[in-house]
């Protein structure tokens, strides 16, 4: 007589977890070669290109063995939707970094599905590199309308208006419109978020050669950042290097002149008087 051992809730969620600790393990050394950045040596940056792609594949391995063990695991129903979420994002943020941006959306439509609001700004993301941008606006507003995230849809969406922008402008050198919603989106967000909104206003318009938007949109920042420098005063470092490259020296000194004083105590300088 034979006996054949069912195993408990118990066991198979102990080897759940000890599964999500190999496949995290394998994302922090995936993240990690994604920061070495080398040099005038395109092999060795070849290796550790491959080195992190085979990483990131391998995160999806063991997410997929779990995501295929979830539904006969016998686990507590709300704990295993949060495993299967969890293995839904986790795999769609993989292959959104190997560049496989339509399984990346398959992914974190799943994941959606089952009730993670907060993956409508991946799947914004995701879109926009898909150059999909009707979906893009949807999940942007979708995350809006359920108030998750609302930073980083506000800065979705201004990098969308922009990229519009940008399409329009070839047709029509006058068009304004787009770019007119992107500023708006990317205040809205540089309110919380300020590499996502302001500075990264001024990087883009200053791409495309509109220069007097961009020296605007600092001037706003320097403002802004002068009225909550408690908090944000480290981010005038950065935008006062910028607007003053933009500027030019004489013009710079006019714009800031209102908040000479912070600039120099924050960077370190004795303040300016103001210029009259």
């Amino acid at each position: 007589m034979s006996l054949t051992l069912v195993p408990q809730e118990n066991d198979i969620l102990s080897v759940v977890e000890r599964l999500i600790d190999i496949a995290d393990a394998i994302f922090a050394r995936a993240t990690k070669l994604e920061e070495v950045k080398i040099k005038n040596d395109d092999e060795a940056a070849q290796t550790i290109t491959e080195m992190r792609d085979e990483a990131f594949r391998g995160v999806i391995e063991v997410w997929s063995v779990i995501a295929d063990m979830l539904p006969v695991s016998g686990i507590e129903h709300t704990l295993r939707r949060n495993f299967e979420i969890d293995a839904h994002k986790v795999i769609s943020r993989c292959h959104h970094r190997l560049g496989n941006l339509k399984s990346a959306r398959e992914s974190i439509t799943r994941a959606i599905d089952l009730g993670y609001v907060d993956g409508f700004i991946s799947l914004g993301a995701i879109c926009l590199d898909l150059k999909d941008n009707e979906s893009a606006r949807g999940a942007f507003e979708s995350a809006l309308a359920k108030g998750v995230q609302t930073q980083r849809a506000h800065a979705g969406l201004g990098e969308l208006f922009f990229t519009l922008g940008t399409i329009a402008l070839k047709e029509d050198p006058e068009h304004t419109h787009y770019f007119e919603l992107a500023e708006d989106e990317f205040i809205t967000a540089g309110k919380e978020r300020f590499t996502e909104g302001y500075e990264r206003a001024m990087d883009l318009f200053e791409t495309i050669g509109w220069r007097e938007k961009a020296i605007a949109i600092g001037e706003k920042a320097v403002k802004y950042y002068d009225e909550h420098k408690q908090s944000y005063g480290e981010r005038l470092r950065s935008v006062d290097v910028r607007l003053r490259k933009l500027a030019g020296e004489e013009r710079y000194e006019k714009l800031i002149s209102g908040v000479a004083h912070t600039l120099g105590n924050l960077l370190g300088g004795k303040g300016k008087e103001p210029v009259h």
